[in-house]
């Protein structure tokens, strides 16, 4: 009989030459190609040699008996079942045991009919068939994960703002991590960092990583506040995933014109601010549940504030790190972390030194959760205006027809009253009426300084009547925007008007913005004196408020302070 190359290869390992040659009979008239070994140690030679798909094995043999030599054969193979069936006289409960903890799949007791034996190897064939396919497709779907994981990384992690300044560092304890770190720039400089600790691991964990990322990217970029994005997300989770998925969430903006960090702590282990020695300077604990659990974030729901300086940094972190195990089972802790943070601080690499002493502390267990790291530096988020200014400034100086009256080509405005300002920010609707009409370009982030700079201010010191002075210090700002929640959440009455005109030029554009609020006015010569007065006094480097104006005034082509100073209207030019 002419053997088919492509049939399956039998291997008979029996110490009876007349065994051997009637399992081989039988096996070729079931399509087998077939090899025989007269004892245990010859048939591991020649397992490793052909790699059969089937291997029948006698018990008692020389050299090496049947048990070993199938607990080889099976440590050869722990990715393949590779079949392995005992043939043996024994017909006893013990010689059973024996053999299945030796690795056997099966056992055939002597004497057995040629219809028996060939059922047999049928019935062991059709599992390993089934096995075949199952890790065929286990392969295929391990293939279609790294690919689903390389594009949403690829869409999550490339799109990231500043990855040469923002050390990101993730260990994942699966192929989907369901950590998400995302960094986006505001339209007006600062810089806003989210990390999130996704429900569990793994692809489950992961679905919401997309939309949220697109949302706190979109929103950043439009320039909503760091509240609106979290109360987007928070409400995008809720209809999104099932009840028994959910995201902490820390975000971060930091502002190198406030010289703050706002933080918002939903659920993840303390957030922390080291200063310029590596010391502790403030601990962020969470002050709400995760995202997604509830429809709206709770009543009480706000951003905490904290003085930073400029060598200052915050670090984020997944409860992953604390909550690592070693092989005595005991947490990684707070106070390794601190420890570790601090070396990496002294050595300018936080990720780094605590992802070590994590995996030293863990001794190669298996990780049981996403672990992640985000250390942010506080200082340069101070924004630059666009381009070069002094050709800017040439350039919009050359313009013919700058100073010439025209009736402007398109005008918007809008008015807000009472609780309406507390619970719409404008700014956002502007800017987005103003880029679906004229298309996106880099000036509109001066033209969004802008805007928030004085509708803010319209807000604060007209509406709600703060006082500028209590920013005077880094520290003061905290205060500051504590008053001014409050005030907001009790905020009735008040009125503020907005209108944008816009005025094509040969090369560039105009838009004169006016903003009216109904509060008691702003004298602007008296601020200007007030600041000249503490600039001779020495106090200028420390001041931090009115310096919204200040940068607003050098943007504009002209700033201008109407009636009894309620009244502000800015123009703003630029050239292409």
């Amino acid at each position: 009989m002419v053997e088919n190359p492509d049939a399956k290869l039998a291997l008979v390992i029996d110490d009876s030459a007349v065994n051997c040659k009637i399992m081989t009979t039988l096996l070729r008239e079931e399509g087998y190609r077939v090899l025989s070994g007269n004892n245990g140690a010859v048939g591991v030679a020649l397992y490793i040699e052909h790699l059969p798909d089937l291997v029948l094995m006698d018990i008692h043999m020389p050299v090496m008996d049947g048990y070993e030599a199938a607990k080889r054969i099976k440590s050869l193979s722990p990715n393949s079942l590779a079949p392995l069936i005992f043939i043996t006289s024994l017909d006893t409960d013990e010689a059973f045991v024996e053999a299945i903890e030796a690795g056997g799949d099966g056992i055939l007791t002597r004497p057995f009919s040629p219809e028996v034996f060939k059922a047999k190897i049928k019935s062991i064939q059709r599992i390993s068939n089934l096995y075949t396919q199952v890790k065929t497709l286990q392969q295929e779907q391990q293939q279609d994960a790294e690919l689903a994981e390389q594009i949403m990384s690829g869409v999550i992690e490339a799109r990231n703002f500043a990855l040469d300044r923002i050390g990101i560092k993730k260990q994942a304890a699966a192929l989907f991590s369901g950590d998400i770190q995302l960094t986006a720039l505001c339209p007006g400089g600062n810089v806003n960092v989210l990390l999130g600790d996704f429900t569990g691991h793994g692809l489950r964990s992961s679905i919401g990583a997309i939309p949220l990322s697109e949302t706190f990217r979109v929103m950043t970029k439009k320039g909503f506040s760091l509240m609106e994005i979290i109360e987007q997300i928070n409400r995008q989770l809720y209809e999104l995933l099932p009840v028994d998925l959910f995201c902490c969430v820390c975000c971060v903006s930091i502002s190198g014109h406030d010289r703050s960090a706002y933080v918002f702590n939903a659920g993840l282990p303390d957030t922390y601010v080291f200063n310029q020695e590596g010391k502790i300077k403030h601990k962020i604990e969470s002050h709400h549940i995760p995202l997604g659990v509830m429809p709206n974030l709770l009543p009480q729901a706000q951003l905490q504030v904290y003085s930073v300086a400029e060598d200052d940094r915050v670090v984020l972190i997944s409860d992953g790190i604390l909550e690592a195990r070693n092989d005595q089972g005991e947490m990684y802790g707070i106070q390794r972390f601190e420890s570790a943070a601090r070396q990496g601080f002294c050595h300018g690499d936080i990720p780094g030194k605590v992802f070590a002493a994590v995996n030293d502390f863990c001794q190669g267990r298996p990780q049981e959760d996403d672990i992640s790291l985000i250390d942010i530096p506080c200082n340069g988020w101070q924004q630059a205006l666009s381009g070069d200014d002094n050709a800017h400034n040439l350039a919009v100086s050359e313009m013919p027809d700058l100073h010439q009256d025209s009736e402007p080509s398109w005008h918007w405005q809008l008015s807000l009253t009472g609780q309406r300002l507390a619970l719409v920010n404008p700014v956002p609707m502007a800017m987005g009426q103003i880029q679906e009409i004229e298309g996106n370009g880099e000036h509109w982030n001066n033209m969004y300084t802008i805007l928030t700079e004085l509708y803010v201010n319209a807000l604060d010191h007209g509406v709600l009547r703060l006082n500028s002075e209590l920013k005077n210090s880094a520290a003061g700002f905290a205060h500051y925007f504590m008053v001014r929640e409050s005030r907001l959440k009790n905020l009735a009455t008040g009125r503020i008007d907005i209108s944008l005109s816009y005025h094509p030029l040969s090369s560039g554009g105009k838009m004169i913005i006016t903003i009216v609020d109904d509060g008691q006015g702003f004298d602007l010569a008296a601020f200007y004196d007030h600041r000249l007065k503490n600039k001779h006094a020495g106090k200028d480097k420390v001041m931090l408020c009115g310096r919204g104006i200040e940068l607003v005034h050098q943007l504009c082509e002209k700033l201008e302070y109407l009636e009894r100073g309620n009244k502000v209207q800015a123009t703003y030019v630029w050239a292409e």
